[in-house]
């Protein structure tokens, strides 16, 4: 088949309006801005704040073509000076915002916003590394490798991204389709598939329809689930398939990629995923520092039986298909786990809720609590044994191991000396 061209979010959305409509709400839709009043959620009014010894100034200027952001901050030779944001990037829990430097280098400034509500500690200014003696030198420094945006965050932020990297002169000419994550970024280049579409070619009864939509990536036939008598667990019906591992992975999980545009092509042939190991998990594999999901949950017993990615996520909206317990339902008996004599805490509680125990947070980035996908069972004498956290005290703050460990004790859960 000829090779497709990518065309444009734009070009979807006469024919797929309600998912178009769900992605215009979604975290890809909002993943990298040009810096403008609709997408600028800090406060950049001449609001002054110091970390580190160095003062930084949020402000604006109008020009012609609109208003402009500027931070003044201390820049890489160790003098102040004013640096303009050309770009958002991201927008909740937490906004970065994006400056060139030189040489096409796009650098993520490590003072962040927080845009979660001012009741939940939000609409404030922080630093990204607070423990750091952070200083123009120093290897977090905004304008050093760690924050470049080229190298290190571009290509899971937008559509169609080329590094474009020259290593002799050092500089980047980075080009992309669309700023954010569109619809290409996982069905590929869609030029052919609207060529059929405006031609009738897709419609109804069509045999060109059943052997070609003009995408040179197939979607993901995901398995059936279906409960057998006697089982509170349902079973899956099929073979499992990994295509969204591969058009998913690509982007949340930890990983070096060995090629340029790996998106749905298979995972580990095209990817180095970031093995289970210190510093990034604890001993038992739980989550520790930013790992991006896709490590913990091939870790996980569900994934081993044929659970993937939209089994729980819609991929339009990035919102779970259910709230609450219901989500976990869809294959767990709500008449057997979504009761007080499984979970041990009173109906519709906080600690009644499966995340609660098997998800539990790690604050990543000062301000944002991503849930472990590995699933696993708390265990509070690995606590007691490694130092790894356990659940059940992360809720019950202030409660040891020991406690912890004797409660479910109690409840009929032995620890587990095989792990």
């Amino acid at each position: 088949m000829e090779q497709s061209a990518f065309v444009g979010a734009s070009a979807c959305r006469g024919c797929h309006q309600s998912e178009y409509k769900q992605w215009q709400q979604s975290d890809h839709f909002r993943a990298m801005a040009i810096a403008s009043e609709q997408s600028v959620l800090g406060d950049f009014s001449g609001k002054e704040v110091e970390f580190h010894n160095i003062k930084s100034r949020f402000y604006t200027r109008e020009s012609d073509t609109g208003k402009q952001y500027f931070v003044h901050t201390l820049g890489a030779s160790g003098k102040p000076g004013e640096f303009r944001i050309q770009y958002t990037f991201g927008h909740y829990p937490l906004q970065q915002y994006l400056i060139e430097i030189k040489d096409g280098h796009l650098q993520a400034l490590n003072i962040s916003w927080d845009s979660r509500a001012k009741e939940e500690g939000g609409q404030r200014w922080f630093h990204l590394q607070p423990d750091e003696q952070i200083s123009n030198e120093h290897p977090f420094f905004w304008t050093g490798h760690f924050q470049n945006w080229n190298s290190r965050c571009a290509d899971c932020h937008s559509t169609n991204l080329l590094r474009n990297y020259d290593a002799q002169a050092h500089r980047y000419s980075t080009t992309f389709s669309e700023i954010n994550v569109a619809c290409e970024a996982c069905h590929g280049p869609a030029s052919k598939h609207v060529e059929l579409a405006t031609s009738d070619q897709l419609a109804a009864g069509n045999q060109l329809a059943a052997g070609n939509s003009g995408f040179s990536l197939r979607s993901a036939n995901n398995i059936n689930w279906q409960f057998k008598p006697g089982n509170a667990i349902a079973e899956p019906a099929g073979k499992p398939n990994p295509g969204e591992i591969n058009m998913c992975g690509g982007c949340h999980s930890l990983r070096l990629p060995l090629a340029e545009n790996t998106h749905g092509k298979s995972f580990l042939d095209f990817n180095r995923l970031q093995m289970i190991g210190s510093p990034t998990y604890f001993q038992d594999g739980q989550v520790r520092e930013e790992a991006f999901v896709l490590g913990s949950f091939m870790q996980s017993k569900m994934h081993a039986k044929g659970v993937t990615c939209g089994n729980c996520h819609n991929p339009h909206s990035g919102k779970i298909l259910a709230e609450g317990n219901a989500l976990c339902s869809q294959c767990h008996q709500s008449t057997v786990f979504d009761t007080p004599k499984h979970h041990q805490h009173a109906a519709a509680s906080t600690g009644a809720q499966c995340v609660a125990c098997h998800m539990p947070t790690r604050q990543i980035m000062q301000v944002d609590d991503r849930r472990d996908h590995s699933f696993t069972i708390p265990r509070p004498q690995l606590s007691m044994d490694l130092g790894v956290p356990n659940a059940c005290t992360q809720c019950h703050a202030g409660s040891s191991n020991q406690w912890a460990s004797h409660q479910l004790s109690k409840w009929g859960v032995k620890a587990n000396d095989d792990h």
